[in-house]
C-alpha cells in the first residue's frame, strides 16, 4: 500500500506542475497577442497621423478629390456659384451707381428746363436713365392726350381722360425700368438660398464615405476619422463662401433699386402734377401744348 500512496503523490505533483506550466505559457501567449494588437493599433494611428500631415500639405482640390467624385463635383459647382455671385455683385454695384447718377442728372435738367417741349428736344444730351425713359413715355402720352382734347367737346372730360391715361403710362414705364434694374437679382437669391444646402449635401456624402472607411478598417480613433471628415467639410466651407457674397450683393442691390424706384415715383408724381396743371390751363388752340 505504501507504493500506491507514493504513486498517487507523484501523479498529483506532476498534475500541479503541468498546470503551472500551461498557465505560464497562456500568460505569455496573451502578452504576445496584446503586444501584437498594440503594435497594430500604433501602426493605424501612425498611418492616420501621416494622412493628417499629408492632408495639411495638399491643396483644397486634392483634398476634395480624396473625398470622392460627388464631393469634388459639389465643390466645382460651388466655386462657379461663388464666381458668378461676385461678378453679379460688382457689376450691379457699378451699373446701379451709374444709373443713379444719370437719373439725378436728368431730373436736374427737367427742373432747369423752361418747358417740356424744350426738354424733349434735348433728350439726346442726357445719358440713358430710368427717369429719361419714364419722361419719354409720359411725354408721348401727353401729346396723345392733347390731341384727344382737341377732338372732345368736354374740356373737363378730356383733361380727366388724359391725366388717367398718362398716370397708367407712367406706372407701366416705372415697372419696366424696375424690371431692367432687377436683372440677375433672382439668380443671386437662388445662390444665396441653395449654396449652403448644396455644400451640406457634399459634406454629408463625404462623411458617409469616411464612416464606411472606418467600418472596413475597424478603427474609430480620431487620427483615422479626421482626414475623411476634413475632406468632407470643405464642401460646407465653399457653400458658405458662395452664399455670403450672394446675400450681401442681393440686399445691397435691392436697397439701391428701392432708392431709385422711390426717386422715379417722386419724379413721375411731379411730372404728372405739372402736366395736369397745364392741361387745365391751356386753351384748345394747339395739338402740341407749349409746356
Amino acid at each position: 500500500m505504501q507504493w500506491f500512496q507514493n504513486a498517487i503523490k507523484l501523479f498529483l505533483l506532476s498534475l500541479v506542475s503541468m498546470t503551472l506550466v500551461c498557465g505560464f505559457n497562456s500568460d505569455a501567449m496573451a502578452k504576445k497577442n496584446d503586444k501584437k494588437t498594440t503594435e497594430t493599433e500604433q501602426q493605424v494611428i501612425e498611418t492616420g497621423v501621416s494622412e493628417a500631415v499629408d492632408l495639411g500639405s495638399t491643396s483644397i482640390f486634392e483634398q476634395a478629390w480624396r473625398g470622392g467624385f460627388v464631393v469634388f463635383s459639389v465643390l466645382m459647382i460651388l466655386i462657379a456659384f461663388s464666381i458668378s455671385s461676385w461678378a453679379i455683385f460688382v457689376t450691379k454695384w457699378i451699373t446701379l451707381k451709374k444709373t443713379g447718377e444719370s437719373s439725378d442728372l436728368f431730373i436736374k435738367g427737367f427742373w432747369d428746363s423752361r418747358s417740356l417741349n424744350e426738354l424733349n428736344s434735348k433728350l439726346s444730351d442726357f445719358p440713358s436713365s430710368p427717369a429719361k425713359e419714364v419722361f419719354k413715355t409720359g411725354y408721348a402720352e401727353l401729346i396723345r392726350g392733347s390731341q384727344l382734347r382737341e377732338q372732345t367737346s368736354s374740356l373737363q372730360l378730356a383733361v380727366h381722360a388724359a391725366v388717367e391715361n398718362m398716370s397708367r403710362s407712367l406706372l407701366k414705364a416705372k415697372k419696366i425700368e424696375r424690371r431692367k434694374m432687377e436683372v440677375y437679382l433672382s439668380f443671386l437669391a437662388i445662390i444665396a438660398s441653395a449654396s449652403p444646402f448644396i455644400g451640406l449635401f457634399g459634406t454629408v456624402w463625404g462623411i458617409m464615405g469616411a464612416f464606411e472607411g472606418i467600418a472596413k478598417s475597424g478603427n474609430a480613433s480620431l487620427a483615422a476619422v479626421a482626414p475623411g471628415i476634413s475632406e468632407a467639410l470643405i464642401a460646407t466651407a465653399f457653400g458658405l463662401a458662395a452664399a455670403i457674397p450672394a446675400v450681401i450683393g442681393y440686399n445691397t442691390a435691392n436697397a439701391k433699386i428701392r432708392d431709385l424706384a422711390s426717386n422715379l415715383d417722386g419724379f413721375s408724381i411731379d411730372f404728372l402734377n405739372i402736366v395736369e396743371r397745364y392741361l387745365v390751363a391751356e386753351k384748345k388752340t394747339s395739338a402740341s401744348p407749349n409746356l
